[in-house]
């Protein structure tokens, strides 16, 4: 298994506007059984039961929400050992997921040079069902990360989508004895395809979703960074002593001057464009978990219920409602409404990917 655990809880807020926003961004939402997505996510990585520490990268304006959410999930769920095996890193500003991975294989290889320290990089805000698989899938990357390996997990597509990258498949692969995970080369990444390629891609059925879960060797990664991302390995080349406080068995360690230079210095790059497009010793394991990155409304609508007192829908077959003042919706199909804190959001069921766009030019009008 790997020693240690990595939470990705960055973002900007956009793609659940407007019940997520920058200053509340997706992870906090709480959706299932009042466990926000980042309490599930924290579920599942205790789940692994590593041998070293869960650290959670945010940034730092973000730290004390994310410090509640440690704290209420242990104090819940009688996890009393969980505050202190949780490490919250806040960042000065977001740079993307290379420089998050860099920052943590760096100090944990300055912590134990030549130890072998490994990490399961995992978003935040991803639905992921059948924890007794994803702890064997985990097991089986585990396997090849020892053999130094930049380890991804591949998600059998279920439609040609265009938001999510994709992997090919080489040579399958032997995986750990008696595990049973499927197991074979990464050929090839592709960040996402326009529709005929994503097409293709399906009808080819030789290619997968990237779930954006990776696992690697700390040494392993800074290595191909240091080959194939040099501006990222240069600005995280100097060991950053950590500084923490301590809060309810939390250690939380905010941005000083050595983590601020690193990341005025690094580029902003994801670890999919800055290693595993390039390297060349990358596998993959095909997901037998159920996973979604709830990515839109369209998805977030599966896991919510609406509220039913504050709409009233009249010939409105299809429609999705979810407000904090009433709403009449009439003589309409497959709308999704959404209304928060005077802010709103109306799209067609299959076009909800488009809020990013909608913003964009909220913020050309001031609007925001």
């Amino acid at each position: 298994m790997c020693t240690d655990v990595l939470i990705l809880a960055g973002g900007v807020g956009e793609r659940l506007w407007p019940f997520s926003t920058e200053s509340r961004p997706k992870q906090f939402l709480r959706v299932a059984g009042n466990k926000s997505f980042l309490q599930s996510a924290l579920e599942r990585a205790w789940s692994l039961n590593v041998p070293g520490n869960i650290y959670i990268i945010t940034r730092s304006t973000w730290s004390d929400l994310v410090l509640e959410d440690i704290v209420d999930l242990a104090e819940r769920n009688n996890l009393p050992d969980l505050p202190g095996k949780t490490v919250v890193m806040g960042e000065p500003f977001g740079k993307n997921t290379a420089p998050a991975a860099a920052w943590l294989s760096r100090m944990l290889e300055t912590q134990s040079p030549g130890g072998e320290t490994s990490l399961l990089l995992m978003a935040s805000d991803h639905v992921i069902g059948n924890t007794e698989i994803f702890i064997r899938d985990v097991e089986a990357a585990s396997w090849f990360t020892a053999r130094r390996n930049l380890v991804s997990f591949a998600i059998e597509p279920r439609y040609p989508s265009t938001g999510y990258g994709y992997i090919t498949a080489g040579r399958s692969l032997e995986g750990p004895s008696g595990n049973g995970a499927t197991v074979f080369e990464a050929a090839a990444f592709r960040e996402k395809p326009d529709e005929q390629t994503a097409r293709r891609y399906i009808e080819e059925g030789n290619a997968y979703w990237n779930s954006g879960l990776y696992a690697f060797r700390c040494d392993f990664l800074l290595e191909e960074l240091e080959k194939h991302a040099p501006g990222i390995a240069s600005a995280f080349s100097r060991p950053i002593t950590p500084e923490y406080r301590t809060v309810q068995g939390v250690r939380v360690m905010e941005p000083h001057d050595g983590v601020l230079a690193a990341y005025e210095a690094t580029p902003s790059v994801s670890i999919d464009y800055a290693v595993s497009e390039k390297c060349e010793r990358s596998v993959s394991v095909l997901a037998r978990f159920d996973w979604d990155d709830v990515g839109s409304w369209d998805s977030l609508i599966n896991y919510l219920e609406p509220e039913a007192g504050n709409a009233s829908l009249v010939n409105a077959p299809g429609c999705y409602v979810k407000s904090d003042i009433p709403v009449a919706l009439c003589g309409t199909d497959d709308l999704v409404v959404i209304i928060r804190d005077g802010k709103a959001f109306i799209a067609r069921k299959g076009q909800t990917e488009l809020v990013k766009e909608a913003l964009a030019g909220l913020r050309d009008k001031d609007a925001l």
